[in-house]
């Protein structure tokens, strides 16, 4: 990067960055249509117990969220209504939250173009967007790792003023018990804390240690105490079965050792682009160069700023530990909240080696890799249509509310089991209550002899969410429909075009047998 660089230029070009962020982010929260299976089934779970009750039985339909999380839907039910808005609020919130986080935690180890790049990277993150409008936890994971690492950076740095203080106590514990991971990455922070006190690195003062300290170890206590003895057994036993993908692989030191780059790659990857990669396959290529420029980053990060570039990576040592226990996964969504460190030590990388090598990696070349890195995945999300937010999977209300425009009084509207969430959240608004809802089966030929029910009406409805490749039920029941033992007369589409496990459409059919 050029010496003359101006601050104010890049003062303005993070504000831009910043702003464009909020923009998408705003755009998928307000501009979202249906909630999908999983969101549905956790908003049933809120919506149907109380505040004591969401504390103290399990949650239905093998849900797994932090109580903090849970409380602070519900809490948004009764402010806003029970609707897609209200459960998806805080999510929206935390997501704007964690762009002053991780910025505020890059200004402590990068300046000037990589700096701007790192932040862009983040801001544009396809995953930090789509999951600051969805009513799930993970928008909260990556908030609380930001905030836990961003106040283990502040109390190394001395005695606190008391109104950070009371930041770092309140804002700790209420993330905390908002977030599962939390609870390990917290004490791992305060572990490294404490040692620096020890050693007598830092002035902060114990008494102030202590009280964050007992703040941050009573939200651990409780969601801890909430994750052992609330949440069922049944439950916790197929959460590990259906993340057991995301657990490392200890059957040989081979694999494990081969595990640990790939699946940082692919997490990275996730994070960065997730379904762009499916359209543009080459930008799995910026997962690696941000990974092989880690190796040079951390070391220089770690001469540079000592224990500071530990409390940077503590979120990848707790996920990478965690998936070695086996006690949470390393996988998709659950993961987003570990992998954002690599984008500091990525773009640090590129400093290091300009100062290691200068002769090579002259300040041109420097700047041309950070933009090289930084740059694609912002202006691929501006500018491809197919990649602007919203991002909708399974827009159900639409479909319904077409559906009801078409609906004649004899019509039978048959629901496929997996979408009988949609239809009891949704139905009811767009004026829909009299339907079949179809039972849950191990195999389709079960779902059929339920369809045969059906046969010599004229005008039958199918209506499905969630196909998926280990049950595509859905499409042996639209052949069975359209071409045994009747034919297809009607059909309302995906709204968004959306095919495979996030389309939302509904068949109508003739079973009468007439020609």
């Amino acid at each position: 990067m050029r010496k003359d660089y101006s601050p104010r230029t890049l003062h303005f070009w993070l504000l831009v960055v910043f702003l464009v962020a909020v923009l998408l982010r705003g755009v998928h929260y307000f501009g979202r249509s249906s909630m999908w299976l999983d969101e549905l089934a956790s908003a049933f779970n809120i919506s149907e117990r109380s505040f004591y009750q969401l504390a103290t039985e399990s949650l239905d339909f093998n849900q797994v969220a932090p109580l903090g999380f849970l409380w602070l839907q519900k809490t948004a039910t009764l402010l806003f209504g029970v609707n897609d808005h209200a459960y998806r609020f805080f999510s929206f919130v935390l997501s704007l939250l964690s762009l002053v986080l991780f910025l505020s935690i890059c200004k402590n180890f990068l300046k000037g173009l990589p700096l701007l790049g790192a932040f862009a990277l983040f801001a544009f993150s396809i995953a930090m967007v789509f999951y600051g409008g969805e009513s799930k936890q993970y928008s909260g994971d990556v908030t609380a790792a930001l905030f836990l690492v961003w106040s283990s950076l502040q109390l190394i740095k001395g005695e606190l003023k008391p109104s950070q203080l009371w930041v770092l106590c309140i804002g700790g514990f209420l993330l905390i018990f908002c977030s599962m991971p939390a609870v390990v990455l917290a004490p791992f922070v305060l572990g490294m804390v404490l040692l620096q006190l020890v050693k007598k690195k830092t002035a902060l003062p114990i008494r102030q240690f202590a009280f964050i300290a007992a703040s941050w170890a009573f939200a651990c206590l409780l969601l801890s105490y909430y994750a052992k003895f609330v949440i069922s057994t049944g439950t916790q036993e197929a959460m590990s079965d259906y993340w057991s993908r995301g657990f490392a692989p200890l059957t040989s030191v081979p694999d494990f050792l081969l595990w640990i780059p790939v699946k940082l790659h692919k997490e990275l990857s996730f994070s960065l682009a997730w379904f762009a990669t499916d359209e543009i396959p080459q930008l799995n290529f910026i997962a690696w160069a941000l990974l092989i420029l880690s190796v040079p980053g951390i070391f220089y990060l770690q001469k540079q700023f000592g224990v500071a570039t530990t409390m940077l990576l503590a979120p990848v040592i707790v996920a990478l530990a965690l998936a070695i226990f086996r006690i949470l996964p390393f996988d998709g969504r659950v993961s987003i909240y570990a992998t954002w460190p690599f984008l500091v030590t990525g773009l640090a990388g590129i400093v290091a080696l300009t100062q290691w090598a200068p002769k090579i990696v002259s300040p041109g070349i420097s700047a041309g890799l950070t933009l090289l890195v930084s740059l694609p995945i912002g202006l691929l999300l501006i500018g491809v249509p197919s990649l602007h937010p919203p991002y909708n999977s399974q827009s159900a209300q639409p479909v319904l509310r077409e559906l009801k425009k078409q609906l004649q009084p004899d019509d039978i509207v048959y629901v496929y089991f997996k979408s009988n969430y949609a239809m009891r959240f949704y139905g009811p608004e767009e004026g829909i209550t009299n339907y079949v809802a179809g039972r849950g089966y191990a195999t389709a030929d079960s779902i059929l002899r339920e369809i045969d029910s059906f046969k010599g009406r004229n005008r039958v409805w199918f209506f499905f969410t969630q196909w998926t490749r280990k049950q595509p039920f859905p499409d042996t029941i639209k052949a069975y429909m359209g071409t045994v033992i009747g034919k297809q007369i009607g059909y309302i589409p995906d709204p968004d075009g959306n095919t495979a496990d996030i389309e939302a459409a509904a068949y109508l059919y003739d079973l009468s047998g007439r020609d």
